[in-house]
């Protein structure tokens, strides 16, 4: 899928996964996330873990994957570079996840977050995700000790 003349999203290869682990804190600002950053992730769904490149830097990327239980696609990974942020990359991932979700019979799309990434309820809400949630903390809707006991995420689902 062609993003503009010169970035196309394409899968993530095993060396485009190992630059984005090295440049980690140009996505996310710290190497906080890292540990979610599993190599499974492009060994097992490299169908479903796509990168932006602008010739051979990669500008963003998402990692996500298919349900067994149910007709849903997971988006479990989305970060843009931080120089590359506000150009729509984003935005531009989703509808292409979205897109290969229909074609595999996903009736919905499904991602997570913690309550207190509020840049991430932010997009996820713009991008039309709905939030839903057992309980009310701080005025976000959770659902109370997904990610276990004490930890409460949000919880985004939206019909494709």
């Amino acid at each position: 899928m062609k993003v503009n003349d010169k970035m196309e999203i394409v899968n993530c290869s095993k060396d485009d996964f190992d630059k984005i682990i090295t440049d980690i804190t140009d996505f996310w600002g710290s190497n906080r996330t890292l540990h979610l950053h599993h190599p499974l992730l492009i060994h097992e769904f490299q169908d479903t873990a796509y990168v932006i490149k602008d010739g051979r830097t990669i500008c963003a990327y998402l990692f996500g994957f298919y349900s067994q239980a149910e007709p849903i696609a997971y988006a479990h990974l989305l970060a843009v570079r931080n120089n590359y942020r506000r150009l729509g990359l984003a935005r531009k991932l989703y509808e292409h996840f979205i897109e290969c979700a229909r074609k595999k019979h996903c009736l919905k799309i499904k991602a997570i977050t913690k309550p207190t990434n509020q840049d991430s309820i932010g997009f996820h809400k713009s991008i039309g995700m709905k939030l839903i949630g057992n309980e009310t903390i701080d005025g976000i809707n959770v659902v109370r000790d997904y990610s276990g006991p004490g930890e409460h995420r949000v919880v985004f689902i939206k019909d494709i």
